[in-house]
């Protein structure tokens, strides 16, 4: 068989890995929860597993495999692969881990931020494949992001670019976790449209969210939300229409930075269809150039939930070409 890459998308709750062909094509799979409690080395041995696992369901000898890539958590060095310190990864400071899979793998293993390999998965075999810039949000508990221009990854000189859920939308607005205010990660990721819907519940707007809820606020999430407007509840599809907007802003002033060819949006969020694209796209024209916002395609993820584990794989064949 040619040879082949797979990549390992690193996640607090689960462990995803791809075996990929060269054309980006998807041979096999395996998934399996991280083990995030038990510390780094578990998590290694669980990642080296899947690996492992992948290769067999694929059919592939690990003789044929070149390269392997990780997309994980930040903050990290991903000209390194070291991993600093990711907050849903307990235990982890300063973990060597492309240097410790390669040990195990025998195989030169890359790590990179997981907003910029989903992103570079979009560009390479996803809704991007035709395009040569492109702009990737990641919508999920935060707001991730990749920058794809001429063809490459923007990291940034320090590794921290496209860093797009920090951008800020709003001067003194909602604190953020990364202790900023008005970013756009607290208006438009899942945490930030249920605090919109807490914010209306306590000024009183009528909603079967407190039913469903079962009276505690506090219980609500973005699949309560999702399952609400699908009931036809009309505050959460003016929840959802205001997380659209926030959204819509942040691009519009991305569209005018960048002037890319295409936004893709990936994460569970985007199963609301046109209830989120919409409002995103007739937002984000009316705060952009006409030129730019009119040439900038706002489109859903190509490839689904794999957009992070197809990109891994492809970010570690493009830096294993570059270096060998």
């Amino acid at each position: 068989m040619n040879s082949v890459v797979v990549g390992v998308d690193l996640g607090g709750t689960n462990v995803k890995t791809a075996v990929v062909a060269r054309n980006g094509r998807l041979l096999g799979k395996d998934s399996r929860p991280t083990r995030a409690t038990e510390g780094p080395d578990v998590v290694i041995d669980t990642m080296v597993a899947s690996v492992e696992l992948a290769l067999e369901h694929a059919g592939v000898d690990p003789s044929d495999l070149r390269a392997v890539g990780v997309g994980a958590p930040g903050p990290m060095n991903w000209r390194t692969g070291v991993v600093f310190s990711p907050p849903n990864l307990p235990g982890w400071s300063d973990v060597p881990l492309a240097e410790l899979m390669s040990e195990r793998l025998s195989v030169p293993v890359f790590v990179d931020n997981d907003a910029n390999v989903a992103c570079w998965g979009e560009f390479w075999s996803g809704a991007g494949r035709e395009v040569d810039s492109l702009v990737c949000l990641t919508l999920g508990t935060g707001v991730g992001g990749g920058i794809v221009v001429g063809g490459r990854l923007v990291r940034g000189i320090d590794g921290t670019a496209a860093e797009i859920g920090h951008i800020c939308v709003m001067r003194d607005g909602r604190a953020c976790n990364c202790g900023a205010k008005g970013c756009l990660e607290a208006y438009a990721s899942v945490t930030g449209m249920v605090r919109t819907a807490l914010e209306g519940i306590d000024a009183g707007r009528p909603t079967m969210l407190t039913r469903m809820c079962g009276g505690d606020p506090a219980l609500i999430d973005g699949k309560m939300i999702s399952d609400a407007l699908q009931q036809g509840d009309e505050f959460a599809a003016w929840v959802m229409r205001e997380t659209a907007i926030w959204l819509g802003t942040g691009i519009g002033s991305l569209i005018n930075l960048l002037n890319p060819e295409m936004v893709v949006l990936c994460g569970g969020m985007i199963a609301a269809g046109d209830v989120l694209f919409d409002p995103i796209r007739e937002t984000a024209l009316a705060q952009s150039f006409e030129v730019p916002g009119q040439r900038a395609q706002i489109v859903p993820a190509g490839l689904g939930a794999d957009s992070g584990v197809i990109g891994a794989a492809g970010c570690a064949l493009q830096r294993y070409e570059e270096e060998h």
